[in-house]
């Protein structure tokens, strides 16, 4: 069994409701709860409620760090929470989300694994308030970076301070980076095998073309739930040496391997596999 808790910016690109939604697919899962992150975390937090109540869940969900800490205007698409009526009868706990995540790791240390698919905010700010933060989680996964030094990937982009922090702190971390998770593209026939799986399917769906049609494009890449897969299904993926990463001040990253290094990388095996298996688990939803 993974117990984990979901840190995600869930409303802007639909990966993130895909990688809530296998979550929610998995019978090996225990999902603490749900953290948001970045610009209007309380809408992220009603989107995430929303999706669990398609799915007959009730997940305890906390608004997070709306600002980050590197001062970067944020970014929204602008569809966050659009076609969904009634979002405000959704209610978050009251608890802030970094007191969550500190109080939970802390009090079960070594247990749970912590999944961060957003701006990473949350997680430096826990860093900063919690000198045993660090030490009790059982894993950082990470959708983020860009190791080919290529580009500087959205999630790190959006609080480079916060990348950094976390990045070149102590705690055990894997990463699904931009190259890698743009291995899984998925395509009309995928798409539509999305639409008719599960409870959630339908809305998966809409939430997909919601966000392919403005950029005429007829695929997507399902970043977030493939960084998920990396901790539900670690025998799918190849998985690098140890190493660690450096954060450039134009948030440029930088992996390179290293005995003693707290950072290790995945890269899908099969890629059409690692699919299959998202889409397998969103079946699992009736």
């Amino acid at each position: 069994m993974h117990t984990v808790i979901l840190d995600t910016d869930i409303g802007s690109d639909v990966d993130d409701a895909l990688a809530l939604a296998i979550l929610l697919g998995s019978d090996t899962v225990n999902l603490l709860g749900i953290t948001t992150v970045y610009g209007d975390t309380q809408l992220r937090g009603q989107v995430a409620l929303y999706l669990c109540s398609l799915a007959g869940r009730k997940i305890p969900t906390f608004a997070g760090e709306s600002l980050p800490i590197s001062g970067r205007e944020v970014w929204l698409s602008g569809s966050e929470g659009e076609g969904i009526e009634s979002l405000d009868q959704f209610k978050l706990e009251k608890d802030s989300g970094i007191h969550f995540l500190v109080n939970t790791i802390n009090s079960l240390p070594g247990q749970v694994d912590l999944l961060a698919i957003g701006p990473l905010t949350n997680i430096a700010k826990a860093i900063e308030i919690s000198d045993n933060f660090s030490k009790n989680i059982k894993n950082l996964w990470i959708m983020g970076g860009d190791f080919s030094k290529s580009k500087v990937e959205h999630n790190f982009k959006c609080d480079i301070d916060a990348a950094k922090r976390v990045l070149e702190s102590k705690i055990p971390i894997t990463i699904l980076d931009l190259p890698s998770s743009q291995k899984t593209i998925i395509k009309c026939a995928e798409i539509n095998r999305i639409q008719n799986s599960g409870k959630l399917g339908p809305f998966l769906h809409s939430e997909i073309m919601r966000w392919i049609r403005p950029r005429n494009q007829d695929w997507t890449t399902p970043h977030d739930p493939i960084a998920i897969l990396g901790c539900l299904r670690p025998e799918l993926f190849e998985i690098s040496k140890q190493g660690k990463v450096e954060i450039k001040v134009n948030g440029v990253s930088e992996w390179s391997e290293d005995s003693i290094g707290n950072v290790r990388l995945i890269s899908p095996k099969e890629p059409k596999i690692v699919v299959d298996e998202m889409i397998d688990l969103l079946n699992r939803l009736y």
